[in-house]
């Protein structure tokens, strides 16, 4: 029989002592972040009391809301379709406004370098302002209808998907592209023939993926006078008729449940 030799003990590899000056800045930099989350505690009026007593409140809202009120049901149906085209909508003009953005706001094919920085500024911007704030504007330029939800979530859904195209056309293999350059095709060949169809699949997921969370965005921008399931359901909370927005709030949860599978589904299938 032969023996096995014991493994060696690997040797751990000890750190310097910490010295007295990183030991302050540590407790500094903890003392900053429990004295800022304190400020906000009192800034938001936090309060465990106040969260214990309105379990009792919670439970009363739920004995007055049951049983749901199913005479509701065919217009929380209508509502919760509008809901749905208003996300669908906005997400398909926002697709089309992107893909066009898309070539100039990517830095390995933009035109131009002032090209590619106005592009950029133009997704920051659609970017960085809130549905929320998109829908009181067009709300305002449009009036309180469908549509200027669909404006908002297109706006901002713009500046969302530009930014990620043009990351993903960055990120490609750029043999293809060389190749068509290298044969004298023009810009627009390229972008159709050789960038399309080698990120065609990430697109058409991100696509999806924000289809799914648009149709949120158009849940409770409705309630602002867009229409739809979200409005329903605020016009029902205000009215004190809970038990209405129950069977709102449960078709509201099968159509988010329907959308996020299907959604799920197809980027699967596709990715």
């Amino acid at each position: 029989m032969t023996e096995t030799a014991a493994p060696m003990p690997v040797a751990r590899r000890l750190s310097p002592p910490r010295t007295l000056r990183q030991r302050a800045v540590s407790w500094g930099i903890a003392a900053a972040v429990l004295a800022v989350l304190g400020y906000a505690w009192y800034d938001t009026g936090a309060s465990v009391l106040d969260l214990v007593h309105g379990i009792g409140n919670t439970l009363r809202l739920v004995e007055r809301a049951l049983p749901p009120d199913w005479s509701v049901l065919r217009e929380a149906i209508k509502g919760s379709i509008l809901t749905f085209n208003t996300a669908l909508l906005a997400t398909a003009g926002a697709l089309v406004l992107s893909l066009l953005l898309t070539p100039l706001a990517a830095r390995n094919i933009s035109p131009h370098r002032l090209v590619y920085e106005g592009a950029r500024l133009v997704i920051g911007i659609l970017r960085a302002i809130p549905e929320f704030v998109f829908a009181l504007i067009f709300l305002v330029a449009v009036g309180i209808t469908p549509y200027s939800i669909v404006l908002a979530i297109g706006a901002h859904t713009v500046g969302v998907l530009g930014k990620l195209f043009a990351e993903a056309v960055e990120d490609m293999d750029m043999g293809p592209v060389d190749a068509l350059r290298a044969a004298g095709a023009g810009r627009l060949q390229v972008f159709l023939h050789a960038i399309l169809p080698g990120i065609a699949a990430t697109f058409t997921g991100l696509a999806l993926y924000r289809l799914d969370t648009n149709v949120r965005a158009a849940l409770y921008l409705g309630a602002f006078g867009g229409g739809g399931l979200g409005f329903m359901l605020f016009n029902s909370m205000q009215l004190f008729q809970y038990q209405q927005a129950t069977t709102e709030l449960i078709v509201l949860l099968a159509l988010l449940l329907v959308v996020e599978r299907v959604s799920s589904l197809l980027r699967q299938k596709i990715l």
